[in-house]
């Protein structure tokens, strides 16, 4: 038994990333807490303090925490920060202006209290609220959710491939603590992993050819979050053969109708006209300056002298203008458009030629469908990549992930060092969104790539 031979036992690797998620990422004070640690360290009996502060801002509570907490609190009928609200949504529509008085009363969501997230998220973000006396312990009991919700997926993920190894399993366990670090915060403090958890799901199920179950688990994932609705073509043309049968076929489309129903009914139930506040909310966004049109854009300001920056408005930085208009607009159909090239082009490839090729095929056509979903969407962002970390992980290409890794690790330097500079579409910020838009176009090519063959990088 070599000394390093721990490190090839997937436990080991397992309790490690547990260790990533539930604890090293989930260690942060809330925002307005970090600000007194800060003074508090200015003292010159606080060295440990002064030496735990840079990491305590780097895994600080998010605003979206706090978004999440005020919208149960609201519910609930308990007392909540009704400003945080509106300036965490910026200007908005109407429809998500009025908030109901914390009156001790059970609200409803959608009908009483406006809610941009589809009802399957709901459980999530109540559950911890329930149970929490403060935003402390709130946003811990969330934290740790969704980092367990993210080793379920990558379980998921590995189990698609009942023929790989234990070395194997050790290496993917490792590399998803790798991707877990490069997320940092956005992993356990966002509901993505709703999303990636059922996102896993229907890639176990297309692996193990269960496509009711695939249907399923792409609408539930799609209740969460929507845009992950677009993995599903890709996912069957992987395997065409298996899930592109009219019995086949037959099966996904109940699955889907099933899921959807679960997830997207109870809102038309609660309030129709909510459930159109609801899709106007998403249609009306504008184009976030972190997407690909967005950083187009923020190059081409730069360049000319006249940066105008990004306003917020619908929970996110966004972009005004005509020609921001303009490729707003168009970014549904190219969306919609590269995603039917890709399952064209998928469908088209030969009878994979081993159990661990088709497996491969599968795993990289929904990383390719996810990445199309990153670069042309007029939204991006970047907790979209947790929805990625399940196929990341079982790509036989290891520079898939590692890719992956980069463009995690760019976006949370300049979450942390210098937003502003992006927002206000300065120098670095830009040059730092065009790098991150190389790295995810690399990673789009090499899954792309990576669908007809089996080429497996060899690690130690």
């Amino acid at each position: 038994m070599t000394p390093f031979s721990s490190f090839r036992n997937p436990r080991f690797a397992f309790a490690v990333t547990a260790l990533v998620g539930c604890v090293w990422l989930n260690q942060g004070p809330s925002i307005r807490r970090c600000k007194e640690l800060t003074n508090e360290a200015a003292a010159p009996d606080h060295p440990f303090l002064r030496a735990w502060l840079p990491i305590a801002f780097a895994y600080q509570r998010s605003t979206d925490e706090e978004l999440y907490f005020a919208t149960a609190n609201a519910m609930r009928g308990e007392p909540y920060d009704e400003d945080l609200l509106r300036a965490k949504r910026g200007a908005t529509s109407k429809a998500f202006e009025r908030f109901p008085a914390p009156d001790g009363r059970w609200h409803w969501p959608y009908l009483e209290v406006p809610l941009e997230y589809p009802a399957l998220v709901l459980p999530f973000i109540a559950l911890p609220a329930a149970v929490a006396s403060s935003f402390g312990a709130f946003a811990v009991f969330f934290g740790v959710s969704m980092a367990a919700l993210m080793l379920v997926a990558v379980a998921l993920a590995i189990g698609a491939n009942p023929g790989s190894t234990r070395e194997d399993r050790a290496t993917q366990w490792w590399l998803a603590a790798g991707l877990f670090l490069a997320q940092g915060g956005l992993l356990a403090q966002r509901v993505d992993a709703v999303a990636a958890v059922f996102l896993a799901l229907a890639l176990w199920a297309a692996a193990g050819r269960r496509p009711f179950l695939l249907g399923l688990a792409v609408a539930l994932a799609a209740s969460a979050k929507i845009l992950p609705a677009l993995v599903l073509l890709p996912l069957m043309a992987a395997d065409r053969r298996a899930l592109g049968s009219k019995q086949a076929v037959a099966k996904v489309a109940t699955g889907l109708a099933l899921g959807l129903a679960f997830g997207i009914l109870p809102m038309v139930v609660l309030s129709p006209s909510a459930f159109l506040s609801f899709v106007d909310y998403h249609r009306a966004r504008g184009l976030h300056v972190e997407s690909t049109y967005g950083a187009i854009v923020s190059l081409v300001d730069l360049a000319g002298g006249g940066p105008r920056g990004a306003t917020l408005s619908f929970g996110s930085f966004n972009l005004s203008g005509a020609t921001a208009d303009i490729l707003a607009g168009a970014s549904t159909f190219l969306l919609v458009l590269s995603v039917l090239a890709l399952t064209v082009h998928v469908a088209r490839l030969g009878a994979p030629g081993s159990e661990s090729i088709r497996v491969n095929r599968i795993a990289c056509a929904g990383l390719a469908a996810l990445s199309l979903v990153w670069l042309f969407a007029k939204v991006f962002s970047p907790q979209y990549m947790t929805w990625a970390i399940p196929f990341a992980v079982l790509a036989s290409d290891r520079r898939i992930p590692a890719l992956l890794i980069a463009a995690m690790a760019i976006t949370q330097t300049y979450l942390r060092g210098f937003y502003d500079q992006v927002v206000d579409m300065r120098l670095l910020g830009v040059v730092a969104l065009e790098v991150r838009l190389v790295v995810l176009v690399l990673t789009t090519i090499l899954a792309i790539r990576a669908l007809s063959g089996s080429r497996r990088v060899q690690t130690a």
